[in-house]
C-alpha cells in the first residue's frame, strides 16, 4: 500500500511539473503584446526565390538585440507568413525555417544591402533594357526605373553574369539622373559584378581596397573630393525573383569620380580612357595611327572627352609614341612631364603585390586632370588576382615580375632615381598597408565575415563550389605568404 501511496505521490509530482512547463509557456506567449516584439517586415526589404525555397531579409539585426532578458520576436512578411522567434537568436549567423502553403523556406537575415531587379525584357550585353530597381539597406530605400545590360568579355560566358545598371527617368526617353548610395557617393551609371569566377568572392574587393588605402590622386589640394578608383561594397541580388548570390556593387570609373576638369571652349582639359583589349597600346608596344571619328584606338576606348560625336587621341597616341620610341635622354628628362611617377610606381607595386596578369595590358584607366598634366592610371577588375587567373583557376607562380613597356623602360633608364624610389616605396608599404598582419588580417577579416554571416552558404546554394571554402582560403594565404617573400628579395636587390 506505501508502495502505492508513493507511485500516486511521484506521478501527480510528475504532473505538477508538467503543469507548470505549460503555465510557464502560456505566461510567455499570453503576455507577447508586452514582452515580445512585433516587426512588420517593410516591402522591398526581402526577397524569396521560390525555386531554392529561400528568404533573405535586410535587417539591423543588432538593433534588437539590446534587452539584457530573453523575449520573442514575432516577424511578420508581406503576403508571406510569419515567424515568431527568440529575440538573442535573431542574427546574421543563423537561419530558420518559415512555412508558407504547406511549403517549408529557409529564413536568412542580411546585413548586406539587398537589389532586386523586375524586367519582362532579356537581358543583353547590349542595348541596356528597361527593369524596375529595388534598393534596399536599412532605412535606405529605392524603387526606381533603370536600364541594364550584360557587361564584361571573359565574365560574359559565365552563368553568373555581371550586370551594368543606369537611373533613367522613365522608360522612352531614358533621361538618366544620379542616385546616392551609401558608401559609395553618387552616380547614373552603377556596377553589378557577379564574382563568379573569385573562388572566395573577394579578390577583387580586398584589390580595390587596398588601392583606395594606398593610393592618393597627385592632384588632391586642388580636387578635395578627388578619388582614386571607384569604391565598392558586397550586396545581394534578385533577378526576376530568383536570388543570384553575393555581388560587387560599384560606381563608373568617370570624370566626376576622378574630378577631371572638363571641356571649356571647346578646349581639352581633363581627359580619361579605358583599356579594353589586348591591341597593344595600353600595353606601350605599339601606337597605331589614330583616326578621332571613332571612340576605340589600339586597344582603349574613350570615356571622356567626346565632342561633337568625335573622340580624341591626340595626346594618349603622343604620350604612347614617347614611351615606346624616345630616345634614352628624351625619356630621362621629360616622362615625368607625362606620367605621374608616384602613381606609377604604386600601379606597379600592386599589381606584382596582387599578380595581376591581366592589368598591364588592359583593365585599367589613364585619366589626365588638366591640360598640360601629367597622365596616371587608375586599375580595374582586379579578379584574377592572389594566386589565380581571370578565369578562376590557380596559378601556383610566385617568383616573377609582371611589366609592360612603360615599366620596363622606368627600370631601365631609372629617370630621377626611380629605382629608388621603387624600392623606398616598397619597404614603406611593406610596414604598413602591405605588412603581413594587414594584408592577412584583410584577408581573414573579409572571409569570417562572409562565412560567419552566411554568404558563403547562400552563395553555394545557387552556385556551388568545386572546393571547400577553407581550402580555397589555405591555398590563397600559401601563395600569399611565398609571393611576399620572392618581391622582399626582389626590391631588396635593386640596385
Amino acid at each position: 500500500m506505501d508502495k502505492v501511496t508513493s507511485l500516486f505521490e511521484h506521478q501527480i509530482c510528475i504532473c505538477k511539473s508538467y503543469m507548470h512547463t505549460i503555465f510557464l509557456l502560456f505566461c510567455m506567449f499570453s503576455g507577447f503584446a508586452q514582452e515580445g516584439t512585433i516587426v512588420s517586415v517593410k516591402k522591398g526589404s526581402f526577397g524569396v526565390d521560390k525555386t531554392h525555397k529561400i528568404i533573405i531579409w535586410n535587417f539591423k539585426a543588432s538593433d534588437s538585440i539590446k534587452s539584457t532578458y530573453k523575449k520573442f520576436t514575432k516577424v511578420i512578411f508581406e503576403n508571406f507568413g510569419e515567424k515568431t522567434i527568440l529575440t538573442d537568436s535573431l542574427s546574421y549567423s543563423n537561419s530558420f525555417a518559415i512555412d508558407y502553403n504547406a511549403e517549408r523556406y529557409k529564413l536568412y537575415i542580411s546585413k548586406l544591402p539587398l537589389i532586386a531587379v523586375e524586367t519582362t525584357h532579356t537581358i543583353q550585353d547590349t542595348p541596356k533594357k528597361v527593369a524596375q530597381f529595388k534598393y534596399a539597406n536599412n532605412k535606405v530605400s529605392i524603387d526606381t526605373i533603370v536600364g541594364i545590360e550584360h557587361r564584361g568579355n571573359l565574365s560574359l560566358t559565365f552563368p553568373k553574369k555581371s550586370y551594368d545598371i543606369e537611373f533613367w527617368n522613365d522608360s522612352l526617353q531614358k533621361k538618366t539622373f544620379r542616385v546616392k548610395l551609401p558608401k559609395l557617393g553618387t552616380n547614373d551609371d552603377w556596377i553589378l559584378d557577379g564574382l563568379y569566377n573569385e573562388p572566395l568572392r573577394l579578390r577583387s574587393y580586398i584589390g580595390l581596397k587596398l588601392w583606395l588605402s594606398i593610393h592618393t590622386p597627385h592632384y588632391i589640394t586642388k580636387e578635395p573630393k578627388a578619388k582614386s578608383g571607384a569604391d565598392i561594397r558586397f550586396v545581394e541580388l534578385f533577378l526576376n525573383s530568383k536570388y543570384q548570390g553575393v555581388y560587387l556593387l560599384s560606381q563608373q570609373v568617370d570624370r566626376d569620380l576622378l574630378k577631371l576638369k572638363k571641356v571649356e571652349n571647346n578646349s581639352v582639359k581633363g581627359e580619361l580612357f579605358k583599356a579594353t583589349s589586348y591591341e597593344g597600346a595600353p600595353a606601350f608596344k605599339n601606337a597605331p595611327a589614330f583616326n578621332n571619328l571613332f571612340p576605340h584606338w589600339g586597344g582603349y576606348q574613350i570615356k571622356y572627352p567626346v565632342i561633337n560625336y568625335k573622340g580624341y587621341w591626340e595626346n594618349l597616341h603622343y604620350f604612347t609614341d614617347f614611351v615606346i620610341h624616345s630616345s634614352s635622354s628624351d625619356f630621362k628628362t621629360s616622362i615625368e612631364k607625362h606620367f605621374d611617377i608616384p602613381n606609377a610606381i604604386d600601379y606597379f607595386l600592386l599589381v606584382n603585390l596582387l599578380r595581376a596578369t591581366d592589368n598591364l595590358g588592359k583593365n585599367f584607366f589613364v585619366a589626365k586632370y588638366d591640360q598640360n598634366m601629367p597622365y596616371f592610371k587608375i586599375p580595374w577588375d582586379l579578379d584574377g588576382v592572389l594566386g589565380t587567373i581571370q578565369d578562376g583557376k590557380r596559378i601556383p607562380t610566385t617568383d616573377d615580375i609582371l611589366s609592360n613597356g612603360l615599366f620596363d623602360r622606368l627600370l631601365a633608364e631609372n629617370p630621377s632615381e626611380y629605382k629608388n624610389k621603387l624600392k623606398y616605396r616598397w619597404l614603406e608599404l611593406r610596414k604598413n598597408q602591405f605588412s603581413n598582419d594587414s594584408l592577412f588580417n584583410a584577408v581573414d577579416e573579409t572571409y569570417k565575415r562572409l562565412k560567419k554571416n552566411k554568404i558563403y552558404e547562400r552563395e553555394s546554394l545557387i552556385w556551388p563550389s568545386q572546393k571547400p571554402y577553407d581550402d580555397h582560403l589555405e591555398y590563397m594565404k600559401n601563395w600569399l605568404t611565398q609571393r611576399l617573400f620572392y618581391l622582399d628579395s626582389y626590391f631588396k636587390s635593386l640596385p
